[in-house]
């Protein structure tokens, strides 16, 4: 599953990157390189509602029955933060705003976390990989702006918003190898049907199980620092390179 995540642009470059709009009454999102959906943060989105414009968003979905008041339910709660894609139909939380309530996630990058399996010791090691597309002929410096299927459920005109995860591909079977998931990262061309109204079931199921991108990702293992609870450096360093603990890719 996704947690933590990267969004290293401000307002305005983003929307100048995405060449859209942005709302008037958004609040400023700071850029991080370790955005962490436990604490619920304010991340950029592209909302089914308002196709034209990047707005904001708190990441954790609020379903119908804590709304009444967000921020005690997300207080209470974390497991609204991902959404099996081959599940929301059936998932309470989620099928009220599946049909409906569709967007993308805009981040550069996200960590995943490897698994390291060790004889004689109960505990397994955990390794993050960061994972992005470089822009052609660049490093991790340079990164595509991903858009990662959503959904969000709003309340007072503001968007909560789980990430859509799906069946891991070989890549990140290697790397997430424990529960072997990965984001659903829409590919450029199925980002307008994933947020287009009036979508059939077969369809939204189709983009779930064939939307992922078609560029190549990259990934490389990071410090291990980034899933510690009190670390807090949201700085650049967090995506620089580190020795493998376990050769996978």
């Amino acid at each position: 599953m996704c947690y933590k995540t990267v969004e290293s642009k401000r307002n305005k470059e983003l929307a100048e990157i995405m060449k859209m709009n942005r709302n008037d009454h958004e609040m400023e999102v700071q850029p991080s390189y370790n955005i962490n959906a436990f604490s619920n943060p304010s991340i950029h989105i592209i909302a089914q509602d308002e196709p034209d414009y990047i707005t904001t968003a708190t990441w954790g979905l609020v379903p119908f029955w804590g709304q009444r008041d967000p921020a005690t339910f997300l207080a209470k709660n974390n497991y609204t933060l991902n959404a099996r894609g081959e599940d929301f139909w059936e998932t309470k939380s989620y099928k009220p705003y599946v049909q409906e309530g569709r967007c993308v996630m805009l981040f550069d990058g996200f960590y995943e976390p490897h698994t390291i399996y060790q004889k004689d010791k109960k505990k397994p090691l955990k390794q993050p990989y960061f994972c992005y597309i470089p822009e052609d002929g660049k490093d991790f410096n340079d990164r595509k702006q991903l858009q990662i299927g959503g959904i969000y459920s709003k309340v007072g005109g503001e968007y909560y918003v789980t990430l859509v995860t799906t069946e891991a591909n070989d890549l990140f079977a290697k790397i997430h190898n424990a529960k072997k998931r990965m984001p659903l990262v829409l590919d450029d061309k199925l980002v307008k049907e994933w947020i287009a109204p009036n979508q059939s079931k077969s369809v939204i199921d189709d983009l779930v199980r064939d939307g992922f991108t078609s560029q190549q990702m990259h990934a490389h293992a990071v410090t291990n620092d980034i899933y510690k609870t009190d670390f807090l450096r949201d700085g650049k360093e967090n995506i620089e390179p580190v020795a493998q603990l376990e050769k996978i890719i």
